[in-house]
């Protein structure tokens, strides 16, 4: 009898293969319509991803006027602009309608801003680019509701 080194791991692994393929196979038969009804409903609105701010406005005297600035930075359609208004004291009032005003002088690219007014240490005025992808905190939603089968042994 002639016996060859190395051929028995081979034989080993393709059994372990095949087992696999049959446990998963298995899985996803009894799953059935259960994972197709879980990845078509509606999902709740998660929160956008974001990333680190790619230009920052400060209102002052040597800043440009916020809508030329807009025009000149902004050119990018996946960057959203940030209007952010930190209030002391009781001046929410007066902030709110900052932001506001902001948002209007920034033109079009100002339009769909997303506002915070938040209280703060010292009161000012920052307007920020950011990439901001919902496409991609829906993916991250989809993620964390996707279904884990698991088979009983």
């Amino acid at each position: 009898m002639i016996v060859r080194a190395g051929t028995g791991w081979q034989y080993a692994l393709a059994d372990l293969s095949l087992i696999l393929f049959l446990a998963t196979a298995s899985a996803l038969s009894q799953a059935g319509d259960k994972a197709h009804q879980s990845a078509t409903a509606v999902l709740p609105v998660a929160a956008v991803s974001e990333s680190e701010p790619v230009a920052v406005w400060s209102a002052g005297s040597n800043a440009p006027p916020l809508d030329i600035w807009l025009d000149q930075v902004a050119k990018d359609p996946r960057l959203e602009v940030r209007i952010v208004i930190r209030y002391t004291g009781d001046s929410r009032s007066a902030a709110m309608a900052q932001a506001a005003q902001l948002a209007e002088s920034g033109g079009p690219r100002a339009s769909q801003a997303r506002i915070f007014v938040e209280p703060g240490q010292r009161a000012g005025a920052s307007v920020t680019l950011v990439y901001t992808s919902e496409v991609s905190a829906r993916r991250q939603t989809n993620d964390a509701a996707r279904p884990v089968i698991q088979s009983g042994t």
